[in-house]
């Protein structure tokens, strides 16, 4: 089999020995039967609904089923597509127990191709899946030779669970790995590679080499050094632990467009039968909520609790958005979670007081227009502090003997704010009956 190709951070199949003379057009993955490009082909249009993200996808029955050699695909950054020799439909779709061989088309928004006679998977492919992928949190590949060489599998964290061992028994690699590539590793993670299914046994442990972000350090290792050579069955991936986090909140700030029909009214009456003007407070909206959702991403499960802050629109005519300052206040804990992507919502009342003055010897008649906002697609980010007993990449030394690594928080805000109260009052001076009434 031929050299794979590294294309930092990654390594790809080996090229074709002729560049594609055609065009490729984003999000296509055209097939080839033979060693050229004027043989019979069949294109996978990865921007047609029939072939949908997350889902496997077929070419059984048709002439190209376990009969391709080359391809050609272009990809953007980001997306990745797996082609594999049998169809499964497995609990996690990334999961390619039975799919026999496979091949990873990594995009980068260019024209590439694959020979697969050089590769080690001619003739044999029938169907694969595509995705988007996290780049930034945390990938590496799995080579059946040393120094990257031969069939690999490039797996993405994000796609399985945390501190749980992953069994690949039933993968083409599984005892036959030789080689691993793990630049993209971000500190704190760790990878943990055993000869057992169950994560038991002989392993080897890799960490982070880059500062979270960045790839410019290669990091690759031939398992034949560590004894571990064709005898992994599982991998395990964990965050180190941090002895202590510190996240500040922050604050936004918002116009929220009033939702059309998310208007309601409530009405407070009375009488001031006193020669003194009457000072009312009174509370309107009480117990009704709104909800803000907010989706947090960070290497931890990072718990995102928002408040709103509404500015006063009390006696303010035609007001059609409501300035709210939303403040976002985190905690942080680890994860087992199979994403670092966690998604919490949070009530926000309505409920305001008012506080009006009426005339003596009148009735009143309030009105209070309570008006529900839309808060826009707002994105918050914040640095995450955190410190650990390791030096780990891109930390930075303290006094006190721990590493301070600083890691960005983002936070996608969405859902609805309440206003505060449009109030009209109209006061009626007491008619002589009514008061001899009194």
């Amino acid at each position: 089999m031929g050299n794979n190709v590294y294309q930092p951070p990654f390594y790809v199949p080996p090229k074709t020995s002729t560049s594609y003379p055609g065009t490729c057009k984003s999000g296509q993955i055209i097939l080839y039967k033979d060693n050229n490009w004027n043989s019979a082909s069949l294109t996978i249009d990865t921007n047609s609904p029939q072939y949908p993200s997350g889902h496997f996808f077929s070419f059984s029955g048709t002439s190209l089923q376990d009969n391709a050699t080359w391809i050609v695909f272009n990809l953007p950054e980001g997306v990745v597509c797996t082609l594999s020799n049998n169809l499964v439909q497995n609990t996690n779709p990334y999961d390619f127990s039975g799919a026999g061989v496979c091949v990873d088309l990594i995009g980068n928004g260019q024209t590439q191709t694959i020979d697969l006679v050089a590769y080690g998977a001619n003739d044999c492919l029938s169907g694969g899946i595509w995705r988007d992928v996290e780049l930034d949190q945390g990938w590496f590949q799995l080579f059946t030779d040393t120094t990257e060489r031969g069939t690999f599998a490039t797996i993405f964290l994000t796609e399985w669970p945390t501190a749980q061992p992953v069994s690949i028994a039933k993968w083409w690699l599984q005892d036959q790995a030789s080689s691993v590539n793990f630049p993209s590793l971000t500190p704190p993670q760790q990878l943990t590679l055993a000869d057992n299914a169950d994560g038991s046994g002989q392993s080897i442990t890799l960490g982070a080499t880059n500062a979270f972000g960045t790839y410019s350090t290669p990091a690759a290792v031939d398992l034949t050094t560590s004894g571990m050579n064709d005898k992994v069955s599982s991998f395990t991936y964990s965050l180190i632990s941090p002895v202590k986090t510190v996240v500040s909140s922050v604050t936004v700030n918002v116009d929220s467009p009033i939702l059309p029909g998310q208007t309601f009214t409530e009405t407070i009456k009375g009488t001031n039968a006193s020669s003194e003007v009457l000072t009312v407070t009174d509370t309107v909206a009480v117990g009704k909520t709104v909800e803000i959702s907010n989706t947090t991403t960070q290497q931890y499960e990072t718990t995102a609790s928002i408040s709103a802050t509404v500015t006063a629109t009390e006696g303010i005519p035609d007001v059609d958005s409501i300035q709210a300052s939303l403040t976002t206040s985190f905690s942080v804990t680890s994860t087992t979670s199979s994403s670092q992507t966690t998604t919490s919502t949070n009530s926000v009342s309505l409920q305001q007081q008012i506080t009006f003055n009426v005339p003596p010897q009148s009735s009143y008649s309030g009105v209070a227009t309570i008006s529900i906002g839309q808060v826009p697609p707002t994105t918050v980010t914040q640095n995450g502090f955190y410190y650990y007993s390791q030096n780990l990449p891109g930390s930075v030394k303290q006094p006190d003997g721990t590493y301070l690594l600083t890691s960005p928080i983002t936070v996608n805000i969405s859902g609805e704010v309440g206003s505060s109260v449009q109030f009209t009052v109209t006061a009626t001076p007491l008619t002589t009956a009514s008061l001899s009434s009194k």
